[in-house]
């Protein structure tokens, strides 16, 4: 699949001649946006927004004249973890302090995390991240949903959340370590509109290459979430502004088994129904030896 041949209409944001602009894909033409960014965009409650794409102007742009870029500004991502019971599952698969898990799985409140900044954000056929100082590292395929600066949900997208599952195994509090680094976050190819997609159903499925030969495939649905993507965007922003809007990952339901880790030129491909293909390479994220360690430990 090409990175922008999406059956709907879907905000994408291109590299020409070194600039990067905001882009409208709708019926197979490619239509430049600039000046409006997606940042400016997001600011706007969801009815203008509409108005505004349902009639763009712009000039139009050839697919070989562009490189696509993540469709990220300054939107901050945030991720919900144990939306799913697979993920659920996997979380006490990894851990030995396995009632916190059990306890968010059931709770009126959802687990949220910071993930990346928007600058950080990897688009369609750039590189991911493992961590070097990972002994367990995964791919978690997961939809991403994207609000404005009222919670709104405005489009949808395929989504990364490169984890170490080592690290965060050894203790829940080593979670942003887990999930926070260089290229960890993954996120396209395109932000397909809110109102041209039904998501509520969409089958998710991930596969991971190794020299050539499929080692992994896995596939879930986006209905046996336990949450709804809209109810999490407003828990989010219910005490949290968002100027400029954010995304937000949803979790997921396929994990790899433990005889699987990311290794630098695996090829990880997730896709969702409606929303295309998000295809990424792993490549390694260096780590500098630094440690922490406890030298004056106060005695009870």
């Amino acid at each position: 699949m090409r990175p922008l041949d999406l059956p709907t209409a879907a905000l994408g944001r291109v590299r020409i001649d070194g600039a990067t602009h905001l882009a409208l894909w709708r019926e197979g033409m490619l239509v430049d946006l600039h000046p409006l960014t997606l940042d400016t965009l997001l600011k706007l409650p969801l009815p203008e927004i509409r108005t505004l794409l349902d009639a763009p102007e712009g000039r139009q742009l050839r697919l070989g004249e562009v490189e696509l870029a993540a469709p990220a500004e300054s939107q901050e991502v945030w991720a919900a973890g144990v939306t799913y019971l697979r993920s659920r599952e996997a979380r006490l698969e990894e851990t030995a302090q396995k009632d916190i898990y059990e306890h968010v799985y059931e709770s009126d409140r959802p687990e949220l995390f910071f993930k990346a900044a928007g600058w950080r954000v990897v688009g369609h056929g750039e590189e991911i991240g493992t961590r070097e100082d990972s002994t367990w590292s995964v791919p978690e395929p997961e939809l991403a949903v994207l609000a404005n600066s009222r919670a709104e949900v405005v489009a949808y997208a395929c989504g990364n959340d490169m984890s170490s599952r080592s690290i965060e195994g050894q203790n829940p509090l080593f979670l942003p370590q887990a999930k926070i680094y260089d290229r960890s976050c993954a996120i396209g190819p395109a932000a397909v509109l809110v109102w041209e997609v039904d998501i509520s159903h969409a089958d998710v499925r991930m596969a991971i290459e190794r020299d050539g030969r499929t080692v992994f495939e896995g596939a879930a649905s986006v209905a046996d979430m336990t949450r709804e993507p809209a109810d999490l965007v407003r828990v989010l922003a219910s005490s949290y502004t968002l100027p400029v809007g954010a995304w937000l990952l949803t979790g997921t339901s396929i994990v790899p088994p433990e005889s699987y880790t990311a290794e630098p030129g695996d090829l990880v491909r997730i896709a969702i129904d409606g929303l295309g293909e998000l295809a990424n390479r792993v490549s390694l994220v260096k780590h500098s030896g630094a440690k922490a360690k406890p030298t004056r430990l106060a005695k009870r």
